[in-house]
């Protein structure tokens, strides 16, 4: 009797907490992207990944740019809400030394992240992938949507942990403003 009472209660206390956050967790109205900037550059490890055709890639293969690595998954719904304004922000940052990668850790291959954009009608972003989810470790990332601002020199200089309005005034003004232009 006393354990089926203590486990309604906490169902019940479950219920309210998760009732509670999902407005929060689950909001259509996401902050702009703001990073939040590093006092010191970090190093980053070699961090492979491949492109829609398979060929094998790594960050010095965009050395040069201002890279904006955004750590996804088809599945997860903050990620999926974010990425109609990253292929936005991809479209605005135009021929800019800037570029944005999102990089998938499906394990389902580049069939299902293309069908995502297609669906989706995402059409500036590239397909890159990482079906080995170690680009997580990398990028230090435990939850994602994460996205990681590189510098033309292969070291982070800022992130944002979750969804983001990438197409928002405020983001591309961060962004004009490290870009100096």
């Amino acid at each position: 009797m006393r354990s089926s009472l203590t486990t309604f209660l906490v169902l019940i206390g479950s219920f309210v907490v998760v009732a509670n956050l999902y407005p929060l967790l689950f909001s259509s109205d996401l902050p702009p992207g703001r990073f939040t900037m590093l006092e010191t550059p970090r190093e980053l490890p070699e961090t492979a990944f491949s492109d829609a055709a398979g060929n094998a890639l790594d960050l010095t293969d965009f050395a040069g740019d201002y890279l904006i690595v955004n750590v996804w998954a088809t599945w997860c719904e903050p990620c999926r809400e974010e990425m109609p304004a990253l292929d936005q922000l991809a479209r605005d940052l135009g021929n800019r030394n800037m570029r944005v990668m999102p990089i998938s850790i499906d394990t389902t291959g580049a069939g299902n992240i293309e069908s995502f954009y297609r669906l989706h009608k995402l059409t500036d972003l590239p397909v890159y992938m990482d079906p080995s989810q170690n680009s997580m470790r990398s990028f230090n990332v435990f939850g994602i949507p994460t996205t990681v601002l590189i510098d033309p020199e292969g070291r982070e200089i800022g992130r944002m942990v979750g969804p983001a309005k990438w197409d928002s005034p405020e983001t591309m003004d961060q962004l004009s403003s490290i870009l100096g232009s």
